[in-house]
């Protein structure tokens, strides 16, 4: 097994120097097991619009892979505070700006709802979900109190006192204005 092993390296490196002395460009070599610490590998659509995998679940301090090559858009994976979220999380996990060749990975140590998106499709809702372990809690929004938080009718008594209030004053203006007043004599002291 070892020497079929160093055989293959020493023919593999042998081919590659040809290749380079001839002006070819040597094929790249991937590991076969270079996605073997992944519990999930995520690529693209076959319309390039999508991750073709895009709701997974996995254990906790399991390994999801973003893997892409040679794809014919630009694409990236992006953390977003939720499902329906178009801004990246400024601390959360990213694999950097959108290429067309991606090799991305990113293991979870806690239960959680990863929601991610590509940033350059996001509108065309490229987007993704990893559930770990048990997942975040759906957080249920607070109900509405529909009861008014005011004392019934007290707005209108406000209102008919503060009326009440500027009658009685123009009134008594009024009165002020068209009573006739006596020539007032100064005194003398």
């Amino acid at each position: 097994m070892v020497v079929a092993s160093v055989m293959m390296s020493l023919l593999v490196i042998g081919s590659m120097g040809s290749a380079s002395a001839q002006g070819i460009d040597p094929p790249l070599l991937q590991d076969e097991n270079q996605n073997d610490d992944c519990a999930v590998v995520i690529g693209i659509t076959n319309t390039d619009m999508g991750f073709d995998q895009a709701e997974v679940s996995i254990d906790v301090g399991e390994t999801v892979c973003w893997v892409w090559e040679n794809e014919s858009m630009e694409h990236n994976v992006a953390e977003t505070s939720g499902a329906t979220d178009n801004n990246r999380k400024l601390t959360g996990v990213y694999s950097g700006s959108p290429n067309r060749t991606v090799d991305f990975s990113h293991t979870f140590t806690e239960n959680m709802t990863f929601y991610y998106m590509c940033e350059p499709h996001v509108s065309m809702d490229m987007r993704g979900k990893v559930t770990v372990g048990t997942g975040t809690p759906d957080v249920a929004p607070e109900p509405v109190d529909d009861e008014p938080k005011t004392v019934p009718g007290f707005g209108i008594i406000s209102v008919v006192l503060a009326g009440l209030g500027a009658v009685v004053f123009l009134r008594i203006e009024t009165l002020r204005m068209i009573t006739p007043r006596g020539a007032t004599i100064p005194r003398e002291i």
